[in-house]
């Protein structure tokens, strides 16, 4: 079965093959090391079906998650970290690590999206285009093959998603 989902991937489609290959390594990298030493434990996760509502108005989310505030130093932790994994497609100012280039540059990010754009660009990136290989942040339904141990729960919750909201705005 998988060999025929990297054909597939492949012949249609080689960004998300790779994108698929990277999150395949990081799923066996976090299953056979601790969890906590690649800072995957949060004990802040929602637990299944609470995650905060939110609405979409013009490509963007206007209204923070929770009504929570964003913490730029978490958020550029979670971004330059395995937790947010977004070195794997993006190239981050002031990571000094191997970085992806499937995805534009997140230098001056802040400049060229708003706030609440960035949002709805975390939380749920193929609301805005349907075939984008970025993944859901804030998406527990309709996703496929999810290890039971994560089913129902989120990449990253409410705080997270404001604290990488808060540090690419500060992007300029």
């Amino acid at each position: 079965m998988l060999c025929i989902l990297v054909r597939y991937l492949f012949k249609f489609n080689v960004q998300a093959l790779v994108v698929f290959i990277a999150f395949c390594y990081l799923d066996f990298a976090a299953s056979t090391a601790s969890a906590q030493s690649l800072n995957f434990a949060n004990p802040e996760r929602p637990a299944s079906g609470t995650l905060s509502k939110f609405m979409v108005s013009s490509g963007s989310i206007l209204n923070p998650l929770g009504g929570r505030t964003g913490n730029a130093d978490n958020g550029a932790k979670i971004v330059q970290s395995r937790e947010g994994q977004c070195t794997l497609c993006h190239e981050v100012p002031g990571h000094s690590g191997q970085v992806g280039n499937l995805a534009p540059r997140l230098h001056g990010v802040g400049l060229r999206l708003t706030t609440a754009q960035l949002r709805l660009r975390i939380v749920n990136s193929s609301l805005i285009n349907p075939q984008t290989i970025m993944p859901s942040y804030y998406k527990t339904e309709g996703l496929v093959n999810v290890d039971p141990k994560w089913s129902g729960l989120p990449l990253l919750n409410d705080q997270q998603i404001e604290d990488v909201v808060a540090y690419l705005a500060g992007l300029r």
